[in-house]
């Protein structure tokens, strides 16, 4: 199939195959050409998208969403680590019935995109694509904490929090699972968009940095393209009784503290900056999969209180969030580094397209995993207050993993 002059890829073409194929035939040419790759699918809305950048991921200290271009973000829960960006040189967004393309590439980096669009072309004119590569690193050696061990972490962080350390802390856990030798990353990010269409589907494959998978409830912030900006305070988490609506849902005392704490978290960082124009509505029970949670949205108007920098300057103010630190961070994140006895990478960070069709959209990386040759890492945390109660903290990272347990086990 010949490539045109503009090295942009004919819609009707694509059409013509599975989005599925079309998903994996992206990936493979990405991991063949050892390029980074980003897929994902918004909350409410059946689109695809993936992107490619033909020059590598680029490195930064914090991410300027006014600056950075058009791309998809990647950073680690660590503030001392650097953010990754893949910048936008190969957009694709997939509908029920159409697709889209643009190409923000130059001369640069004519010869990359030519390579990637012939082994792309190559890969969708093959009659068997089942499996997909990803791009992997080494495991680390590592010895995973028993259950007994994180009920013994929970007990040090009350005894924290009773001891004046800090107010709330979100210790956090990993297990390791093993995969099945047919394990197929693009199948499980689409069983994951259709599972949990109120989520942040996303797959993020990078060379050397390896590849994630999740399905996160969490909007760290958003700027649309109405110069409007929203973040939520997202907390407390039960077992979603499918059998109920969520205005039958009942929350503790506890639970209610928990989100409060988050929310009064989100209105000092306005304080901070002496933003009081802003709109507020919650709490309200929310349903996330197989868990409820407790939600409260904040809504700036950009244009009308002249703040056009508000999305990068609250990025910085927000990560790492109280509901997946705690407060005050800066007594809370030397605990956790200390006490929690793994390194949480980009769990618990954030990620998410950047000045994509005009909008920014960012998301705390919650439920979510990393994937290895054979097994991968999930990560799960619970919110910490004075009256927690450990076995039920245990049991709400337990029912956090099942997001994608259910997922990987064909349970949904």
């Amino acid at each position: 199939m010949s490539l045109e002059e503009n090295t942009k890829i004919e819609r009707q073409a694509l059409e013509n195959y599975p989005k599925d194929k079309v998903l994996k035939s992206a990936l493979s040419a990405a991991v063949a050409l050892n390029l980074p790759i980003a897929f994902w699918q918004l909350p409410e809305c059946k689109e695809l998208h993936f992107l490619i950048s033909f020059s590598g991921v680029q490195k930064h200290s914090k991410i300027d969403l006014e600056e950075a271009g058009s791309g998809f973000s990647f950073s680690p829960f660590d503030l001392r680590k650097e953010s990754l960006f893949i910048s936008n040189n190969f957009h694709c967004s997939i509908s029920q019935d159409t697709i889209q393309v643009d190409s923000n590439s130059n001369n640069t980096f004519d010869s990359k995109q030519k390579s990637f669009l012939k082994n792309f072309y190559d890969q969708l004119d093959q009659i068997d694509l089942d499996k997909t590569g990803f791009h992997k690193i080494e495991k680390p050696i590592i010895s995973v904490a028993a259950p007994a061990d994180y009920l013994e972490l929970v007990e040090l962080t009350i005894q924290g929090i009773k001891n004046g350390q800090f107010q709330k802390a979100v210790p956090a856990r990993q297990i390791e699972i093993p995969l099945h030798a047919d394990f197929d990353p693009i199948d499980t990010f689409l069983k994951l968009c259709e599972a949990y269409d109120h989520a942040f589907s996303s797959l993020v494959s990078i060379p050397k940095v390896g590849t994630w998978l999740g399905a996160t409830p969490e909007v760290l912030l958003e700027v649309d393209a109405n110069n409007t900006f929203t973040t939520v305070a997202l907390a407390a988490t039960q077992k979603r009784d499918f059998e109920k609506s969520t205005e039958e849902t009942a929350w503790t005392q506890k639970e209610i503290e928990e989100q409060a704490m988050v929310s009064r978290y989100i209105i000092n960082c306005f304080k901070k900056i002496r933003l009081r124009e802003f709109e507020e509505k919650g709490p309200k029970t929310i349903a996330a999969g197989n868990l409820l949670h407790l939600k409260t949205n904040y809504k700036v108007d950009m244009t009308a209180t002249n703040f056009p920098q508000l999305g990068t300057v609250m990025l910085e103010l927000l990560h790492p969030t109280s509901a997946v630190a705690g407060m005050p961070k800066e007594n809370v994140l030397p605990f956790l580094d200390e006490n929690e006895g793994f390194n949480r990478d980009f769990f618990s960070g954030y990620l998410g397209p950047v000045n994509i069709i005009n909008s920014s959209n960012i998301f705390v990386n919650l439920r979510c995993m990393q994937i290895y040759k054979t097994s991968a890492f999930l990560y799960a945390g619970a919110g910490i207050t004075e009256d927690s109660i450990p076995e039920k903290e245990l049991l709400e990272t337990e029912l956090k993993f099942n997001t994608l347990l259910n997922i990987i086990n064909n349970e949904n």
